[in-house]
């Protein structure tokens, strides 16, 4: 028996990356879970490799940045699965800008964040598309998750994905992005105040894990295994994309039950902004 059997998760952000793991970790603890991300794919990735997991899973597509999108998915969550008892607000990201007053054509293009020509319009919507996806979409996933968890039974689980650039410390070279991380560890605070006894809502605070876009965007080209990028984690390495999962396991999956409210630092002991030079290199080799 799994500690998630017979529970029903939505996981946003399951086309790659942390979302992928955590989706498989729910899997593997007994969850069906429903991922989403704005691309179409058949199925969450890898889960035709486990046996059972493709019968207890599903992609689909939804906009994070239309509340409406967010609406009718998770509406027909709820009609299909007739409960909703874990949301995991995990879509998001940026990437790293070496100054905030100005973006870069090429660095908005990476972020996908809307194109423009004028470089003060740039730059705006640049910032404006990092809180409208880190901060005010996760609001609206929770919001709308929470209307359906507030009229069942026992208590449902919602888990933040944030960041270590949240810390009061400041993140320079993600300026708009550790703003908007820092209103998520405020909101979770401020909703689980809220929402209790229905819900508890609890934030991870990532530190640099194993993804493609950090290989691509992150590791310098001279360090691909970030054997020296790492050397400033305490632990000598990046977290991995299961650890996050299991983490989701732990808080959604009875062994945590009084923690609420709580933001977890998942970073190897990295100190606040020992990182942030080293990530924003590969971006101004680019430039």
């Amino acid at each position: 028996m799994g500690s998630l059997d017979g529970k029903i998760a939505i996981v946003t952000g399951t086309s790659r990356g942390v979302g992928v793991g955590i989706a498989h970790e729910l899997l593997r603890a007994g969850a069906t879970v429903i991922g989403c991300s704005r691309t179409p794919l058949p199925a969450i990735p890898g889960v035709g490799e486990h046996p059972g997991w493709s019968e207890r899973s599903k992609q689909s597509v939804c906009d994070q940045g239309d509340h409406r999108a967010i609406d009718a998915f998770v509406q027909q969550v709820a009609d299909t699965y007739g409960r909703i008892d874990i949301l995991v607000n995990n879509a998001g990201g940026t990437v790293p800008a070496p100054h905030a007053e100005d973006i870069p054509e090429l660095v908005q293009k990476i972020q996908g964040a809307p194109r423009s020509d004028d470089d003060y319009e740039r730059t705006v919507m640049f910032h404006a598309f990092a809180i409208q996806m880190n901060l005010i979409s996760p609001l609206w996933f929770a919001v709308r998750v929470f209307r359906q968890m507030r009229h069942q039974d026992g208590t449902g689980c919602i888990i933040n994905i944030s960041s270590g650039a949240s810390h009061p410390a400041g993140s320079p070279t993600l300026v708009s992005y550790g703003a908007a991380k820092a209103g998520l560890n405020q909101m979770t605070r401020s909703l689980a105040e809220e929402w209790g006894p229905h819900a508890r809502v609890n934030a991870l605070a990532l530190g640099p894990h194993l993804t493609d876009n950090l290989r691509s965007f992150v590791l310098p080209a001279d360090d691909p295994d970030g054997a020296k990028y790492f050397a400033k984690i305490p632990l000598r390495r990046g977290g991995e994309l299961d650890e996050v999962g299991r983490l989701c396991v732990f808080l959604a999956g009875g062994g945590a039950d009084y923690v609420n409210g709580t933001t977890i630092e998942v970073d190897g002991g990295m100190m606040p902004g020992v990182l942030y030079d080293a990530g924003l290199k590969t971006i101004t080799d680019l430039l």
